[in-house]
């Protein structure tokens, strides 16, 4: 499915990742490494990961350019705010 991207499916990407990091960083308190940057790296992985599952196809679930967008907010935080999460615990 997302082998071939077209522009307005990486932007719609890129797009998600930002809100996913932004709301990340609201629930955890704190942002990962290289900051709000770094947040959005880690939320683009943790969105392209929920996309690509197979197993969590819901037929029901708005999409952006055939992108399933809850799927990827889901994805995005879940990543973002494990990986700021584990580092705040090691700085303490």
């Amino acid at each position: 499915m997302l082998l071939a991207l077209t522009v307005p499916q990486v932007l719609t990407l890129l797009f998600l990742a930002v809100i996913a990091a932004w709301l990340a960083e609201l629930l955890v308190g704190n942002a990962p490494t290289f900051g709000f940057i770094g947040a959005v790296v880690f939320s683009l992985l943790g969105v392209w990961l929920f996309i690509t599952l197979p197993w969590l196809d819901l037929s029901f679930e708005p999409r952006l350019e055939d992108i399933p967008v809850v799927r990827g907010l889901l994805g995005g935080i879940v990543v973002t705010s494990l990986f700021a999460y584990v580092q705040k615990k090691r700085r303490v």
